[in-house]
């Protein structure tokens, strides 16, 4: 009994000695987690392109129809020359994200290796855009590149951003997108069945009191398109709008032979423009990089921020039972 009894109280240590190792272990391999899976994340996206950019403005604040020059200085940081590359410019209302401008620099980039190399431009700014704080964002485009992935800022990209002042309230704006009665969220693609139709509906609003009276103007283009490149299918419907009135606005894929499309969309009435993109695929696997573009980072948005903070929680504990183990030991 004498014997038993001791032996239980010996082994009593061991046992919590043992379980409480197993914890730390989970511990460490839940905090582990994320890192490998980050990892595996960034290597699918390939090599990165070695060219950093930055941007500067004449000024940072300005009014309608004015124009204000700026500057994109490109490091490339490669051993090889870069020839034939070029700055796309997209501007982006900084409250709602509607993008109100883009267009395409036109001198192409160049630059020696372990270099630099600048090129100016000038934004025209919209007659008929609202005051407020716009995000001027320019990406380098490699030759050949892609004009979703431009467009998306899936290249090295800077943004600076401009303030207007003076400005009227925009007539109208895309407030959202559907892809077969699914709703669509930028920068991702919207996968439709193998066969059968595809419709994609844009949904114009009219905010003033005035009524609407402009065009919307579809561009469907190859999946791996260059800015240069000619759309498949272009296609313009007029757009009336009473005030304060919405309507949707379809437009049904015709049938080509690829299994994969970037459509692009410009509601437009002459002095405000609004640009939306919708990336559509019958296959798996069709615009890849769009995995490799940085989302938002905030907790409500991202459970990967969560996982890591309850990774860094869990490595605490463990620490903390490290510890213990310790002082019971000694």
């Amino acid at each position: 009994m004498y014997t038993d009894a001791r032996a239980r109280r010996d082994a009593a240590p061991s046992r919590w000695y043992t379980a409480c190792m197993k914890g730390v272990i989970l511990a460490l391999i839940v905090f582990a987690a994320p890192f490998v899976v980050g990892a595996q994340t960034l290597g699918s996206c390939g090599a990165s392109i070695p060219v950093t950019i930055s941007l500067t403005s004449e000024l940072t604040a300005t009014v309608p129809s004015a124009s204000i020059g700026l500057y994109a200085e490109m490091q490339n940081t490669g051993a090889d020359a870069i020839s034939d590359a070029s700055l796309a410019v997209e501007v982006l209302q900084k409250d709602t994200g509607t993008v109100v401008d883009r267009f395409v620099t036109p001198e192409r980039v160049a630059i020696f290796p372990d270099s630099s190399g600048k090129v100016g431009f000038v934004w025209k700014v919209p007659p008929g855009i609202d005051s407020g704080v716009y995000t001027l964002m320019a990406t380098f485009v490699p030759k050949d590149g892609s004009r979703a992935r431009a467009f998306a800022q899936g290249y090295p990209s800077a943004s600076r951003d401009i303030t207007i002042t003076g400005g009227a309230t925009m007539p109208a704006q895309i407030r959202s997108l559907t892809v077969n009665g699914t709703v669509y969220t930028s920068n991702t693609v919207a996968q439709v069945a193998e066969v059968g139709s595809v419709s994609a509906v844009a949904a114009a609003s009219n905010q003033i009191q005035g009524p609407y009276k402009g065009g919307i103007t579809w561009r469907l283009y190859a999946p791996d398109a260059t800015l240069f490149d000619k759309p498949l299918e272009s296609r313009e419907t007029a757009v009336q709008l009473h005030p304060e009135q919405s309507v949707n606005i379809p437009y049904n894929l015709p049938a080509l032979a690829l299994t994969s499309y970037y459509l692009e969309g410009e509601l437009s009435d002459g002095s405000s423009t609004s640009y939306f993109d919708i990336l559509l695929s019958r296959e798996d696997g069709a615009f890849a990089w769009t995995n490799c573009i940085p989302h938002d980072t905030s907790s409500e948005s991202n459970p990967g921020n969560t996982t890591l903070l309850i990774s860094a929680i869990a490595l605490i504990v463990a620490i903390g039972v490290v510890w213990e183990i310790v002082k019971h030991r000694a």
